[in-house]
């Protein structure tokens, strides 16, 4: 009765542990997340997809790299400072409660540039100047004062005669006021085609309007904050995404003031 016992005993003993096995597999169930991160507090960072927002837990074991090409070879490793709010990433880890615990972080070398882009001149997205406190040159916050957008052909960087006319209107805008200002020139691309190509075509689109702007249109180089190349790159909290391919072969032109001036 007692050897029927113990061996009773040792039974119950193994499966408690099983599922306490069982349990700790489950908690750590492997989770992938993608999407733009929104903040990064440090240890966490939050990324937002068409989920909703997922935080992802960052350890001293984590892995941050960029990769680089066609083919996403990885390249070199990144501190957890280089994970700014709208770049692109890909995560690897484990479920950690509400949260995922990142065991590799992945992200596009380009997409990093183009985000470092945004934040040094609109901290932001391209259509939310007006939201967002950046002071340049004692400008002061800047809200928006006008916006245009022109369109190019495929694969083109040429300025069409429309293009032209809707530059010249938003710099006779900028001249006409009492106040100083700045224009935030983005540049995009269509998908077609790789991602580095459509980063390098929409900068030479950006360049093609800031050209013409300061040549033709006469607004000084002091009055742009830093341009941004999107490429075909998604953009976290976009407003006005392109509904086909057509709208998304532009620049889009922001003028800015300091927002003391708008105040009454």
């Amino acid at each position: 009765m007692t050897r029927t016992r113990n061996v009773f005993a040792a039974l119950m003993v193994a499966a408690a542990a099983s599922c306490a096995v069982a349990g700790a597999a489950l908690a750590q169930e492997p989770r992938e997340v993608g999407g733009v991160i929104t903040a990064n507090e440090g240890s966490t960072v939050v990324i937002r997809n068409a989920e909703g927002d997922h935080r992802v837990n960052l350890t001293s074991s984590t892995r941050i790299r960029g990769t680089t090409g066609v083919l996403n070879v990885r390249g070199e490793d990144h501190p957890a400072a280089d994970l700014i709010p709208g770049l692109t990433v890909s995560v690897e880890g484990v479920q950690d409660g509400a949260g995922v615990t990142a065991a590799e972080v992945i992200f596009k070398e380009g997409d990093l540039r183009t985000a470092r882009a945004i934040a040094g001149g609109l901290v932001g997205t391209e259509a939310r100047v007006a939201e967002n406190a950046e002071r340049i040159d004692n400008v002061g916050q800047l809200v928006q004062a006008g916006r245009t957008k022109v369109f190019f052909a495929l694969g083109s960087s040429a300025l069409t005669d429309e293009a032209k006319a809707s530059l010249d209107a938003i710099a006779a805008q900028a001249r006409g006021l009492n106040t100083a200002y700045r224009f935030a020139v983005v540049g995009r691309a269509d998908p077609t085609g790789n991602a580095a190509a459509n980063e390098r075509l929409s900068q030479r689109r950006a360049q093609a309007v800031i050209r013409y702007l300061e040549r033709s249109a006469g607004i000084t180089p002091d009055k742009f904050l830093l341009p941004a190349a999107l490429g075909s790159a998604p953009v976290a909290h976009d407003p006005d995404v392109p509904q086909n391919d057509a709208e998304a072969r532009r620049v889009t032109v922001t003028l800015a003031v300091s927002a003391s001036a708008r105040r009454p």
